[in-house]
């Protein structure tokens, strides 16, 4: 992967990061709220994912055989990583975001509570809500097939390229960009949280923030 792919990656988790210790020491009083508390729990999953899915691919996979290191080459390691996100910035979208009014909003977060989330617009198809980008359209049904044992999958696993052609990076990218989207819809729910970010980052870094938050939608 290129150095431009890991040095985005490295700035969204900082943002990231900075959103996260900046409500925990300044903003205890919005964790009264269980809606505030379970979305700002959300931001921390996607986080530390994202931080797995960044180490994993920069330092790759390595077995060890007959006391020598033994690199695992598997271009598609981290799709799983990807999808975990992907599912929690759609997940924080429909709770969230998605619901104009306070009956629609309570309605959602008791099918949610209740375990009835199902019933919500399917993670294959929160592209349409998330993105409106076509091209988005079968993301969802390829992170699936290499995160399942689906023969398509599998197929495409026995026969990668020992070059991978730079494949190892996509995951990445998308989860950098999910988690920067993740964190953009979030700060709507932190008092002056723009404001506290431009104290901390250059107008450049908060620049390239905002476009990978903005990456995949048409």
């Amino acid at each position: 992967m290129n150095e431009e792919g890991f040095e985005q990656s490295d700035l969204v988790m900082r943002v990231a990061t900075q959103v996260i210790c900046h409500t925990l020491v300044n903003c205890q009083d919005l964790f009264l709220q269980e809606r505030f508390a379970v979305a700002h729990a959300i931001l921390q999953r996607v986080m530390t994912t994202h931080l797995c899915n960044h180490k994993l691919t920069k330092e790759g996979l390595v077995y060890e055989y007959k006391g020598q290191p033994f690199e695992l080459h598997e271009e598609y390691k981290t799709m799983t990583l990807t999808r975990t996100v992907y599912e929690h910035l759609a997940m924080f979208y429909f709770l969230f975001e998605h619901p104009k009014t306070d009956e629609e909003r309570e309605t959602v977060w008791k099918n949610w509570q209740s375990d009835n989330w199902r019933e919500m617009i399917s993670f294959s198809q929160a592209w349409r809500y998330l993105f409106k980008n076509k091209e988005m359209a079968s993301f969802y049904r390829q992170l699936s097939m290499h995160c399942h044992p689906m023969y398509q999958g599998l197929v495409q696993y026995q026969n990668q390229d020992v070059a991978d052609e730079g494949n190892a990076a996509v995951p990445l990218f998308f989860s950098s960009c999910f988690l920067a989207q993740l964190t953009r819809l979030f700060l709507k729910q932190v008092p002056d949280g723009w404001d506290m970010l431009r104290k901390e980052f250059t107008e450049r870094e908060l620049s390239t923030f905002k476009g990978l938050s903005q990456m995949c939608k048409s």
